[in-house]
């Protein structure tokens, strides 16, 4: 065994570390998918810490124990089995907590729990060891600075997203405030709204972005005086505008009224807000804390607007609990979903944690914002300090008033905006870097997850009113904790751009560009729906959702989903199409070079006399038998497998004879894409791991795209496949050498 502290490194690890340096690079090649070509354009992770001969324990029982190496990098921790292809790579930044229990005859237990919802169990025989990897995997997940996180290390290896001087990476600059606004209708309506450079680098709030929109007749002092009387200086600005009735939504942060303080200015510029929609309706201030909390903070100096010095509006509260009780109602919630024994177990903690009635809550606080819009009632809406609640509740009524933010480009701008934009604290909330004390540490919530759960509960009741699925959900909470990309680091705007993120990482929306497909909605109806109305808040409806929280639980999740087996048999249909379109054309092709032919043999005469007893065939002209022999041919049996097929299927066999099994064909045709392609295809319910022998690669999640190679029908995982030249097909690398050699 080898083991050694990340602090005092010993001869013996420094030998085998040098070891094992080519290893781990090969593994991480293959996982992040770089090329040997791009070595120059990536800092390869350091090997810091190594333990053999650990057991991974399964969860809940169903498997036997496994045995591997965990290798601890500068990026990732990495699990790799000794006797099967199991790898499990966990990026440090998901490092939740490291617990540890006593020596034990077994041996010394060691559980990582993950920010990702993956628990890891391991057995370690050495006690040494065990506390050794406790302490290395502590500091892993804990970095003491923010430019220490791996978004940082990595280098862009798609030349196209290089760097132009002093640019932006690609995907950085994909939201424009000015574009946004002119989107919504904002700047067709300049009698009402106007934008000012009144936060030209942060001078006021730097919290808020430098771009505000505010009432056209707002001055300066009352902008100024604003930003004095509302917590952080969040004075109230313009986020959503609604096109149809010119209502609105502004959001801010509480007032600094104490008992009796007022502002002048704070109130005229409330007046102008409600002035800016043309219908007579009064203007809603939304606080979204429940009454005890406004009223405490009250005691310290803050609290809530005074109804008889803001005329012309109605105060309206939901009581929405703040970051403590959120983080606790998870905490409780995740040990219902991960640690109860029984039915009984289960449901009472579900209920103790409070989470699906957390939802809920955010739920109607949100159909209410939509509801008011729809009736011409522009919305002011606060929290304490307006990045936490206030976020979700507007982007939550954004969400179900316009479309646009439903697509899967639209929901990035939706986080830009409201999240990025208007500082919500993504350092803090996500515990991106190690607390330096206490109060720090209680800065840890899960107000964004809580969001995302908030819209996949939505997408459950309208699912044909999302263009993307819950995997895009899943994978951008992942990232969101990851910090592989510089997309959710800091707390505010002013915090990325002092950080330089657009020039020195790369963006999660650039990544997610390249797997675009992998995130949609076969059901989707684009033009179904604009308002999402007739939103069910009984509290049936609000489930826990699985797929997020026990998606690493074998035997929990069905192996196949209902959208990737639709998406698979969609796309199956579209290539059998495609092909049988091309086979019309190439017997029509071969008509027409018969008919052709014909018609000379019947104008000149024969300078050949047949005997009679050769074949249609054998008397056929060399140029018929061209057009004929272009068509490609199949199998007489569909359900057989070629012997190249036969040679990659999996290492259990069952594949081959299967109806969900696969038919290839040896013929090729020179116009498409892919020689002739499967009939059948690889049920998704039979695919626990890549089919390619050189990978192997486990299926660990239901979560993790299979796809289809078009040629022989058999699922891969996405670095085993590949685009065919004129990027209509995918096929494996198997298939692509047999097409090369061909």
């Amino acid at each position: 065994m080898t083991c050694s502290s990340i602090f005092t490194p010993n001869t013996k690890f420094i030998k085998t570390r040098s070891l094992l340096a080519e290893r781990i690079s090969q593994m991480f090649d293959r996982v992040m998918g770089t090329d040997s070509d791009d070595l120059s354009l990536w800092l390869y992770p350091e090997l810091l810490f190594k333990v053999s001969k650990v057991q991974l324990i399964d969860r809940l029982g169903s498997e036997p124990n496994i045995v591997g190496t965990i290798h601890v990098t500068t990026s990732h921790i990495i699990f790799k089995a000794d006797d099967t292809a199991k790898e499990i790579w966990i990026p440090n930044g998901l490092i939740g907590t490291v617990e540890r229990g006593p020596l034990s005859v077994a041996g010394c237990p060691l559980s990582v729990r993950c920010k990702h919802f993956l628990v890891l169990n391991f057995l370690i025989s050495r006690d040494k060891e065990c506390q050794d990897l406790f302490e290395t995997l502590s500091k892993c997940g804990r970095p003491m600075n923010i430019s220490e996180v791996f978004a940082f290390e990595s280098r862009e290896r798609n030349s196209a997203e290089k760097k132009v001087k002093n640019g932006p990476l690609k995907g950085w600059d994909r939201f424009k405030w000015e574009a946004e606004f002119a989107r919504q209708g904002v700047i067709e309506s300049q009698h009402s709204w106007r934008y000012t450079d009144f936060n030209k680098d942060y001078k006021h709030c730097d919290t808020y972005p430098e771009q505000l929109w505010v009432p056209n007749g707002a001055t300066t002092q009352m902008l100024i005086g604003s930003c004095k009387f509302r917590s952080r200086a969040r004075l109230p600005v313009l986020t959503y505008w609604y096109r149809p009735n010119g209502a609105s939504i502004t959001r801010c942060a509480q007032p600094l009224t104490g008992f009796s303080a007022r502002c002048v200015e704070d109130e005229q510029l409330m007046n102008l807000i409600a002035n800016t929609n043309s219908s007579s309706e009064p203007l809603y201030l939304i606080d979204t804390r429940p009454v005890v909390n406004a009223m405490v903070n009250k005691m310290q100096g803050k609290g809530f607007e005074d109804v008889r010095n803001y005329a012309n509006m109605r105060f309206h509260s939901f009581d929405i609990e703040n970051i403590h009780v959120m983080r606790s109602s998870q905490q409780k919630f995740l040990d219902a979903c991960q640690k109860s024994q029984s039915l009984t177990d289960y449901y009472k903690q579900l209920e103790s944690s409070g989470w699906l009635r957390h939802i809920r809550s955010l739920v109607e606080c949100g159909v209410f914002i939509a509801e008011s819009l729809v009736h011409g009632i522009s919305c002011v809406v606060h929290c304490s300090d307006g990045w936490d609640r206030t976020a979700q509740t507007i982007s939550i009524a954004q969400l179900l008033l316009d479309p646009y933010y439903r697509t899967i480009r639209g929901f990035q701008i939706l986080i830009e905006k409201d999240w990025l934009g208007f500082g919500h604290k993504f350092d803090d909330r996500c515990g991106h870097v190690a607390a330096i004390d206490e109060d720090a540490a209680k800065e840890v919530s899960p107000i964004f997850t809580q969001f995302l759960d908030v819209v996949y509960q939505l997408m459950r009741q309208r699912p044909r009113d999302f263009e993307f699925n819950e995997r895009y959900l899943i994978e951008i909470n992942e990232n969101a904790y990851s910090c592989q990309y510089g997309t959710f680091l800091g707390n505010c705007d002013k915090d990325r751009k002092d950080l330089k993120l657009s020039r020195r990482t790369r963006s999660l929306w650039s990544a997610f560009d390249e797997m675009h497909d992998d995130y949609l909605n076969p059901f989707y109806e684009p033009n179904r729906a604009s308002y999402l109305d007739s939103i069910d808040l009984h509290p049936s409806c609000f489930v826990v959702w699985i797929a997020m929280y026990n998606r690493f639980d074998t035997g929990i999740l069905p192996r196949e989903s209902v959208i990737d087996v639709t998406i698979a048999t969609l796309e199956h249909i579209g290539v059998l199409e495609a092909q049988l379109a091309s086979l019309h054309t190439k017997i029509a092709e071969a008509k027409a070079c018969l008919g052709n032919e014909k018609t000379r043999s019947s104008d000149s005469p024969s300078t050949m006399v047949d005997s009679g007893h050769s074949s249609s065939d054998s008397a056929q002209s060399p140029s018929v038998a061209s057009c004929v022999s272009a068509v490609p041919k199949t199998s007489s049996q569909p359900g057989s497998m070629s012997a190249e097929c036969s040679s990659t299927s999996s290492k259990n066999g069952k594949y081959a004879g299967e109806s969900s099994g696969i038919c290839n064909s040896s013929s090729t045709s020179g116009d498409s894409s892919v020689s002739f392609p499967a009939i059948w295809w690889q049920s998704l319910r039979t695919a626990d791991e890549c089919s390619s022998k050189c990978c192997g690669a486990e299926f660990e999640t239901r979560l993790e795209r299979r796809l289809h190679c078009y040629r022989c029908g058999k699922l891969h995982c996405r670095r085993c496949i590949m685009l065919t030249n004129d990027q209509k097909g995918r096929v494996c690398v198997s298939c692509a050498a047999i097409e090369n050699e061909n």
